[in-house]
This record gives structure tokens, sequence and C-alpha cells, in this order.
């Protein structure tokens, strides 16, 4: 039998439990500041299509239906302008992934 996928908020949860895991080691200082002084007012995740991108970043043929992209960062308005991630994360309970694509001072 099949297992359900996980529902976009479900996926939202896992997605900013994996950043708040992670940022602290992956962002600039800046932005991490940033972001925790921000976050209660501006601070946003939303679950999008996966852009066509993602298959040269993790080298295999990413089914849209299993796998969603989420973006965390601050709003502007209605506009997430300051993407701090990027994740690519599977729905599938049973076949867990994510990739991140992070916010660097370069860019």
């Amino acid at each position: 039998m099949e297992m359900p996928l996980l529902s976009i908020d479900e996926t939202l949860d896992t997605a900013f439990e994996i950043f708040y895991e992670m940022a602290e080691d992956n962002l600039e200082y800046d932005d991490m500041l940033a972001y925790q002084e921000r976050f209660d007012e501006e601070g946003a995740g939303v679950a999008v299509e996966a852009e066509s991108d993602w298959e040269g970043h993790v080298a295999f043929d990413v089914d849209r239906e299993v796998f969603v992209e989420i973006r965390i960062g601050l709003t502007s308005g209605d506009t997430l302008d300051d993407v701090l991630v990027r994740m690519l994360i599977s729905r599938d309970p049973e076949q867990k992934f994510c990739h991140m694509l992070w916010k660097r001072a370069a860019e």
C-alpha cells in the first residue's frame, strides 16, 4: 500500500525545522541577524513548484508530484524578496530527501 504524501503544511513545518537547525552554519552573520530580528513581522516560508534548475543541482529527474520547492526568507509586503534558502524537499514520508541552496554574500 502506497503512503499518502505529506501535506504542504506538514512539508513547510519540516522545512522550517531543517532551516532552524542549519541556518547558523550556512547563512552570513548579517542575514541570520536580520532574520532573527525581523522574523515575527516579516519572516515567511512558501511552497512553490520546483524550478527547472533543480535537476542540475541534484543530478536526477525531479518528480514534481513528490518534490516541492520551499523558500524561506523575509517579506516586503506580500512578496518574499529576501530568500535565505531554497529547499527541494520530498513529500514522501518513506523517501526523506532535502537539498538546500543557501543565500551567499556574493549573490
